[in-house]
C-alpha cells in the first residue's frame, strides 16, 4: 500500500512539474517583448517565441517596424523584402536569404506558426546589419541600431546614442545633439548644437520642407512659413492657416523674414537651406538671435529619392525615422511596381523647357526630372544636355525647336499656377516657334501640378503620373495629378 501510494505521488509530482513547465515556457513565450533602441515595439498579435536557443521573431511585423516593405508570392512561396536599392529574398520552410542575388544562411529555417511566418533573430543582423541580443530573465529581445543606413543621400547622417540620445548631421555637416526631453545631456560626445526632441514649435524657410511633416503626422508643430497663405496647395497648411496656428514671417522671393515676427514666434528649430542661391543671411540672423536652425539641402540632391530620403533627416527631430523609412521604402516599391508596368511599351519622345530671358530652361539629363523620364518610359530628347548634373540648362530657342520639333509630348516646366496664360495659345504667345512642335500641334502639352514643390514625399506618385501620361494605355482610369494638361482656349 505504501509502495502504492508513493507511486501515485510520484506521478502526481510529475504531472505538476509537466504542466508547471509548459506553463511557464508558453508564460514566457507570450512574454517576449521586442524593443528597438529601447523602444518597445508592437507586433500586434504575432508573438515571438524560443526555439532550440533561439528567438524566433514574427518576420512581417518585425520587419515593417523597421521600416522595409514586405510582399508575399502565394504562388511561389517567396518573400520580398525592400530596403532602399536593395532586395532581399526568401522562402517560406528554408534558411537562405538572398541579398541582392547573393546567398546567406541563417541559424534556422523559417517556419509558419499560427499563419505568421516566422524567422531566427539572427535575420536582423544578416538583412539590416543591427546587433540584436536577448535577455532570458526579462524575455526581451533587444535590437540595436548604431546608425541608420542612407541609400540615396550621403549629405546627412543619423547616429544613435545611449538612453534614446542622438547624433544628426545636417546638410552643411553641423552636428546637432538630439536629447530627449527630460534626459540628461550625454557626457563626452562632440556636438555643436544641443536639441530637446521631439520638437514642439517649427519654422520651415521652404515649402518643399513642408510635405515630410505632414506624411509624418507632426503638422500640428509648424508655428511659422516663409510662404504666404495664397500660394499654399497643401490642405492641412491651408487649414492650419485658418485656425491661426501657422504664422506667415514673410520671406516670400527669397527675401529676408520679418525678424520681429520670427522672434515672437520664437521657433525651437528653424529648417533652412544653403547653396548658391541658399539661406546663408538669414541663417546667420537667427544664430545672433539664439534660434537654432538645421540645414535640410534636399533640392540640391540629383537623386530623385535623395530628395525624398531627407524625410529620415526631418524625422529624426520628431523620433519617427523608422516611420520614415517605411514611408520610403513603400515609394520605392511602388515605383518598382509602375516601372514593372510600363516594362516593353513603345518609348513616346518627350520634350522638357520653360521660356526664360529669350532662352528655354531644360532639365538636365542628370536631373531628377529627366531621370523619372525615362524611367517612366519616356524617350527623353534632350538626354545629351547636362549628363552628370542635377540643374538645368539655358538654351536658344532654335536649339530647342530643333530637338523639339517631333516630340510626341512636350511638359512645360512651370507650375499651373504661376503661368500668366495657362493654356497651349498662351505658352505659344511667349514662344511662336513652339507653335510647329508635333505635342503642340495635337494638344498633348502638360505642365507641372500646383503642389509640385510642396510634396516631394508623394516621389512615387509623381513617377506614376509621368508613366500615365507617357502611356495612357496602361493606366486606364487612373486619374493624374502631378501633371495638368493644358487646355486650348
Amino acid at each position: 500500500m505504501v509502495n502504492k501510494m508513493k507511486k501515485v505521488l510520484t506521478f502526481l509530482a510529475a504531472c505538476i512539474f509537466i504542466m508547471t513547465t509548459l506553463s511557464t515556457n508558453a508564460f514566457a513565450e507570450a512574454l517576449i517583448r521586442v524593443d528597438v533602441n529601447g523602444k518597445e515595439v508592437n507586433l500586434g498579435v504575432a508573438k515571438p517565441y524560443i526555439n532550440k536557443g533561439k528567438v524566433m521573431i514574427p518576420l512581417k511585423a518585425v520587419s515593417e517596424a523597421l521600416g522595409a516593405n514586405l510582399s508575399w508570392d502565394e504562388e511561389n512561396k517567396n518573400i520580398t523584402l525592400l530596403r532602399g536599392d536593395n532586395i532581399y529574398l526568401m522562402k517560406q520552410g528554408k534558411a537562405n536569404v538572398y541579398v541582392n542575388g547573393r546567398a546567406h544562411k541563417l541559424s534556422q529555417v523559417s517556419e509558419v506558426k499560427n499563419n505568421v511566418l516566422y524567422v531566427p533573430q539572427d535575420f536582423i543582423q544578416v538583412v539590416f546589419g543591427y546587433e540584436t541580443s536577448y535577455d532570458s530573465k526579462t524575455s526581451k529581445l533587444s535590437i540595436m541600431i548604431k546608425a541608420l543606413p542612407n541609400y540615396f543621400s550621403q549629405n546627412f547622417r543619423i547616429e544613435y546614442l545611449d538612453d534614446g540620445c542622438k547624433l544628426v548631421t545636417d546638410g552643411e555637416n553641423i552636428r546637432h545633439l538630439l536629447v530627449p526631453q527630460g534626459k540628461e545631456v550625454p557626457k563626452g560626445y562632440k556636438a555643436d548644437k544641443i536639441i530637446r526632441i521631439p520638437l514642439k514649435k517649427v519654422m520651415c524657410a521652404s515649402s518643399t520642407q513642408v510635405g515630410p511633416l505632414v506624411k509624418l503626422g507632426v503638422l500640428d508643430t509648424l508655428k511659422a512659413v516663409t510662404t504666404s497663405e495664397k500660394n499654399w496647395e497643401l490642405k492641412e497648411v491651408k487649414d492650419a492657416f485658418k485656425r491661426g496656428s501657422v504664422k506667415y514671417v514673410g520671406g516670400e522671393g527669397m527675401a529676408q523674414p520679418d525678424y520681429e515676427v520670427v522672434k515672437v514666434v520664437n521657433p525651437d528649430m528653424v529648417f533652412a537651406y544653403t547653396g548658391v542661391y541658399g539661406q546663408q543671411a538669414m541663417i546667420e540672423k537667427l544664430s545672433e538671435m539664439g534660434i537654432n536652425c538645421a540645414i535640410n539641402n534636399e533640392y540640391l540632391e540629383s537623386h530623385y529619392l535623395g530628395r525624398m530620403e531627407w524625410i529620415k533627416f526631418m524625422a529624426a527631430f520628431y523620433d519617427k525615422e523608422l516611420e520614415a523609412e517605411k514611408i520610403l521604402n513603400d515609394a520605392v516599391k511602388e515605383i518598382d511596381n509602375t516601372i514593372a508596368k510600363i516594362a516593353g511599351l513603345k518609348e513616346p519622345k518627350v520634350a522638357l523647357g520653360k521660356s526664360y530671358k529669350g532662352k528655354m530652361s531644360v532639365a538636365d539629363s542628370g536631373s531628377y526630372v529627366g531621370k523619372w523620364i525615362e524611367m517612366a518610359g519616356g524617350q527623353y530628347v534632350f538626354s545629351n544636355v547636362g549628363v552628370g548634373t542635377s540643374g538645368s540648362t539655358q538654351i536658344s530657342m532654335e536649339d530647342f525647336y530643333a530637338k523639339a520639333i517631333d516630340a510626341d509630348i512636350l511638359i512645360y516646366s512651370s507650375t499651373i499656377n504661376y503661368m500668366n496664360k495657362p493654356t497651349i495659345e498662351g505658352i505659344v504667345e511667349e514662344n511662336p516657334l513652339l507653335a510647329n512642335i508635333k505635342a503642340v500641334k495635337n494638344g498633348n502639352v502638360w505642365v507641372y501640378s500646383a503642389d509640385w514643390w510642396q510634396t516631394i514625399p508623394d516621389t512615387d506618385r509623381f513617377v506614376k503620373d509621368f508613366a500615365a501620361v507617357f502611356h495612357p494605355e496602361a493606366f486606364k482610369g487612373y486619374k493624374v495629378e502631378k501633371l495638368i494638361k493644358l487646355p486650348r482656349k
